[in-house]
């Protein structure tokens, strides 16, 4: 335990001198940066809720009869969790609207229906969470790499500890010190969140701290990385190494996952292909309608009836069942993310981030259920209203916020696969870097 206070004091002292505490609070300073943009960011969407519930309101009431409201629908709000102030700009989806309508059409705007959901994003590292990434894991990665580098310095203290417990002693010192600084900024955003007046449920909270320990384990895994670098005879060759970890796991690993689910994604039906196949549905109804009947008047005649209960009874079923299609497709293309995420920490803790800001696909999912299972209420809603019902005027189909969706923090499915896996990664790194640091201090 003496040991290890008197490293940890030393490494403290190694590590803190100017230009780094300088470092430190500018990074420090640019990731608070980030979190009141993302504070803003969701102020914005939630001031303008009451606007958007507002005008929803008003639209119902200047239909003149049902046919128009069935006609034009309404729309559906998106509204992020507050924990997604971290990760505004480095989540699945933005800002997200849906129209829904009486009609073949269920449009999601911006629009992430089929393939276009697993397309790039652009923006990704401009948010707290993508700071931590970008900036954080080459700040721990060089702090490895620079608590390894002074061989002679090593091998002098060595001589007082023997190499196991110097190594020791280093490796946990300088954990500890990054995780009181990421501790310290996190604890200070959560400030800031209190000043914005941004409450945190009990789901958001614990969600929140299964964040942080997700950045922890990231953040011992980039330094072991520093470590192995550091152990390099030739400085150069070490640096060079550094920067080419830095670069595999932040840029090509995601870069990789990405492209591959992209291209899966190109197996989804897309939404274009939907609306062409449900309107041929519509289109072969109304020609056996007006064969039948005519073309369909505003007069509430049992013809009339009988026509739309076998629409109801059967193409209404098949255009849901082409909506689930759809759902099902996405949804296995999310697993398939998920579970390629597993296998490198940095993509695992994007993947994590996406669901815990509770803007990434587990959320896309349920908000598409969502509006599939009140578009098929507003259809029964509207063919009562208008088929079975004397009406003086036009009565709204949402009451209060219905019209809302609020998005809650999730885990992706294979979390804990994902959490393993990256603590394999961290022990058996350690066992390679302790065993390199031993043949690099004896030489």
């Amino acid at each position: 335990m003496k040991i290890f206070k008197a490293t940890y004091i030393m490494e403290s002292q190694r590590l803190l001198n100017n230009k780094n505490i300088t470092l430190l609070i500018l990074f420090s300073l640019l990731s608070l940066y980030f979190v009141q943009i993302g504070i803003d960011n969701y102020k914005s969407i939630i001031e303008n809720k009451e606007k958007f519930l507002d005008i929803e309101r008003l639209k119902v009431y200047q239909y003149i009869n049902y046919a128009q409201y069935g006609a034009y629908g309404f729309r559906i709000l998106f509204i992020p969790s507050p924990v997604s102030v971290y990760f505004v700009n480095s989540s699945v989806i933005s800002e997200l609207t849906a129209n829904v309508d009486s009609g073949e059409r269920l449009n999601i705007y911006n629009s992430f229906k089929d393939r276009t959901l697993f397309a790039d994003k652009a923006g990704g590292f401009k948010d707290f969470s993508g700071i931590m990434l970008l900036l954080g894991s080459l700040l721990v990665l060089y702090s490895g790499y620079e608590s390894i580098i002074h061989k002679d310095y090593l091998r002098f203290m060595a001589g007082f500890t023997g190499h196991r417990k110097l190594f020791l002693s280093i490796f946990f010192s300088r954990v500890l010190v990054f995780t009181l600084l990421f501790l310290f900024i996190g604890g200070i955003s959560l400030l800031l969140l209190k000043i914005n007046g941004i409450q945190l449920s009990e789901n958001e909270w614990s969600h929140w701290f299964i964040y942080l320990g997700v950045l922890a384990l990231l953040s011992v895994f980039f330094f072991v990385l520093g470590t192995i670098a550091g152990t390099f005879k030739s400085r150069f060759a070490g640096f060079v190494v550094l920067i080419f970890l830095w670069f595999v796991f932040v840029f090509l690993a995601p870069g990789v996952v990405n492209a591959i689910i992209s291209h899966n994604a190109d197996n989804i039906v897309s939404n274009y292909q939907l609306e062409l196949e449900k309107l041929k549905i519509l289109m072969d109804f109304e020609k056996q309608a007006a064969e039948k009947a005519g073309p369909v008047e505003e007069s509430n005649t049992e013809t009339e009836r009988e026509l739309v209960e076998s629409a109801w009874n059967n193409e209404f079923k098949k255009l849901q069942a082409l909506e689930k299609k759809l759902q099902n497709e996405m949804e296995a293309n999310i697993r398939r993310y998920q579970t390629l995420s597993c296998f490198f920490p940095s993509t695992f803790y994007l993947s994590a981030g996406n669901e815990i800001g509770g803007k990434g696909y587990e959320n896309f999912i349920r908000f598409y259920e969502y509006i599939q299972v009140l578009k098929w209420k507003f259809i029964i809603f509207y063919i009562d209203k208008r088929y079975y019902s004397d009406f003086s005027k036009v009565e709204p189909f949402i009451k209060d916020s219905g019209n809302l969706f609020y998005a809650r923090a999730h885990l992706p499915r294979n979390f804990t696969a994902g959490i393993w896996l990256t603590v394999v990664y961290i022990l058996a790194l350690f066992a390679v870097s302790y065993v390199r640091f031993k043949k690099s201090v004896r030489l």
